[in-house]
C-alpha cells in the first residue's frame, strides 16, 4: 500500500504495494525474575538452565516474537543455544572491531532462521502469497532516451544508452549497486548541452523502468511549483492544460503535507505504474541526501482514503534519511556494530531518529530479517508488532509506516504498535507535526481510511 523502502539504488526509495491477510493478533506476556526468561507456557525450565544474559534473554523473546505461547520446550531451547552461540561470536569479533559477519556466524543465523520459520509454519501455516515480479520488458525511460536522441549527437547518445543499459543489468541481476557511478557518467554526458537538467534527466533515466513519468516541476525558493519543460529533462513537452492537470497533484499532495516540508525538495514529479502499484516515493538527488525529490502517481489518488497514508510515509523517508539524520556511503559498503542502523546505502548517525527506533525495535531481530528479507514467515511471527505488513520489509519502511500511523490512527492495533507510536509522541517535534498534518487534512476536508491497511476483496477496492 505504501511506497517502497526497497533502495533499488543508493539513491532511491521505492514504494511497492502489499496487500497483505488481515493480521492474527497474538499477545506476548514476557516476565524477566531473577534474570530468567520465564515464558507462559512450558518453556521456562529449559531456558533459564542455560544461563543466558540479559541480552540474549531478550534477544530469544523478540526472536520468537508472537511465537512464543504456543512453542514447545524444545524449539526454545535450541533456538537459545544457538542465540547463545551466536552471541559469542559476535562479541568476539566485534572486541577486534571486526564488524563484517563470518561465514560460521552467518550459517548460525540461517539455521535460527530455519528453526523459526518452521515453528511459524507450524503455528500459522504454510504461505499462500505469491507476489508478481517485475516486467524489466516494460521500460519507459526508453522513451526519454528518444527524446534525447533529438538533441545529443550520435556518440553521446549511444555512449549514454550504454550507460544505462550496463546499470539496468547490474540492477536486475542484484549485483553491486552502481547508481553513483552510473550517474556521474550521464552528467559528464549531459553537461556539455546548455538547457538540459542533468539531475532532473539522471532521474528520469535511472527510473525504475515500469515507471512512466509523465511531468516535472521544479520547487522554488517560494516553495511554489514550476513545470519544467519536458525539453530540458527528457521527457514529453505538455501545453498549458495537461501543465495544469499535473499541478492538480502537487495541491492534493500539500493538502496533506505542510508546505514547509519542501524546503530542502529539488523537484515534484507526476508519474508512476497505475493504480495499486507505486503510490509514491522520494528520493535524494544527489549522493550526500540534502536535496530531494517526491514523485506521486495520480492513478493512487482515490476516494479509498489511502493516499493521505501515502505521502505522510514517504514525507517521514525524507525527514529520517536526509543528511543530518543519515551518512551516506560514498563508494562500498561500510561495516558498523551490530548495534549502529546501516543497510548497505547509508548509516544513521548515533542521534538520529533512525537509529533510536532501531535500538528500540529491530536490533534482536535483524540477523533473522537478513538473512532473508523476504522471507513472509518474519512477518507472520511478528504481526502483533507491526502496523501494516508493509511495516515487516525492513526498519526504515516500518519507521515510516508507524509514523503514517501515528499521525493517522485513533488508536494503535495492539500493544506492541502502540509502542512504536509512543516513540514518535516522545520528540516535540513529531508531535507538532502530527498538529499541523492533521489541521490541513481538517481543514481541506481530505479523507482519510479510518484503517492503514483495509481489508481487500476481489470486487471491491477497500472495504470499510
Amino acid at each position: 500500500m505504501r511506497g517502497s523502502g526497497k533502495l533499488l539504488s543508493k539513491n532511491k526509495r521505492f514504494l511497492e504495494c502489499c496487500l497483505w491477510r488481515k493480521k492474527i493478533l497474538v499477545t506476548a506476556l514476557m516476565v524477566f525474575m531473577a534474570g530468567s526468561v520465564v515464558f507462559t507456557g512450558c518453556a521456562g525450565e529449559n531456558i533459564a538452565n542455560l544461563s543466558l544474559t540479559h541480552r540474549e534473554q531478550a534477544k530469544v523473546l523478540a526472536l520468537l516474537g508472537d511465537l512464543h505461547e504456543d512453542v514447545s520446550q524444545k524449539v526454545v531451547y535450541k533456538l537459545s543455544q544457538l542465540v547463545h552461540k551466536g552471541e559469542a561470536l559476535r562479541t568476539e569479533r566485534e572486541e577486534k572491531e571486526n564488524y563484517e559477519m563470518m561465514d560460521e556466524e552467518y550459517e548460525l543465523w540461517l539455521e535460527i532462521t530455519a528453526l523459526l520459520d518452521k515453528e511459524t509454519i507450524r503455528q500459522f501455516g504454510e504461505n499462500k502469497f505469491e507476489e508478481e515480479s517485475k516486467d524489466f520488458d516494460l521500460d519507459y525511460g526508453e522513451n526519454t532516451m528518444e527524446n534525447l536522441r533529438k538533441i545529443l549527437t550520435e556518440k553521446d547518445w549511444n555512449e549514454l544508452k550504454e550507460i544505462r543499459d550496463a546499470y539496468f543489468l547490474t540492477a536486475e541481476s542484484d549485483e553491486q549497486d552502481s547508481y553513483d557511478e552510473t550517474q556521474q557518467g550521464i552528467n559528464k554526458i549531459i553537461c556539455k548541452y546548455k538547457g538540459l537538467d542533468v539531475d532532473a534527466i539522471s532521474l528520469n533515466l535511472l527510473d525504475d523502468k515500469n515507471q512512466q513519468n509523465f511531468g516535472m516541476f521544479t520547487i522554488t525558493p517560494e516553495l511554489e511549483v514550476k513545470y519544467q519543460n519536458g525539453a530540458e529533462n527528457g521527457l514529453k513537452v505538455l501545453n498549458p492544460e495537461e501543465q495544469e492537470a499535473l499541478k492538480l497533484v502537487w495541491k492534493q499532495t500539500t493538502d496533506i503535507l505542510p508546505i514547509k516540508l519542501f524546503a530542502n525538495f529539488k523537484y515534484f514529479k507526476v508519474g508512476g505504474d497505475g493504480e495499486l502499484g507505486t503510490y509514491a516515493y522520494v528520493m535524494p538527488v544527489d549522493s550526500e541526501g540534502k536535496l530531494w525529490c517526491m514523485t506521486v502517481d495520480p492513478a493512487d489518488i482515490t476516494e479509498d482514503g489511502l493516499f493521505p497514508y501515502t505521502v505522510v510515509h514517504e514525507m517521514a523517508h525524507y525527514i529520517t534519511l536526509n543528511e543530518k539524520q543519515v551518512e551516506y556511503f560514498k563508494e562500498d559498503r561500510i561495516a558498523y556494530p551490530s548495534e549502529r542502523f546501516t543497510d548497505g546505502q547509508c548509516v544513521a548517525k548515533e542521534d538520529s531518529y533512525l537509529q533510536a527506533y532501531y535500538k528500540t525495535f529491530w536490533e534482536d531481530i535483524i540477523n533473522d530479517w537478513s538473512t532473508n528479507p523476504d522471507n513472509p514467515y518474519f512477518y507472520y511471527r511478528h504481526q502483533s508488532q507491526f502496523v501494516t505488513g508493509y511495516s515487516a520489509t525492513e526498519c526504515a519502511e516500518d519507521m515510516a509506516e508507524s509514523f503514517s500511523a501515528y499521525v493517522f490512527l485513533d488508536r494503535a492495533p495492539t500493544a506492541e504498535t502502540q509502542k512504536k507510536l509512543n516513540f514518535f509522541d516522545s520528540y516535540p517535534e513529531f508531535k507538532a507535526l502530527k498538529y499541523d498534518i492533521l489541521k490541513k487534512v481538517k481543514e481541506n476536508k481530505v479523507y482519510v481510511n479510518p484503517e492503514i491497511e483495509p481489508v481487500y476483496n476481489e470486487n471491491l477496492k477497500s472495504v470499510a
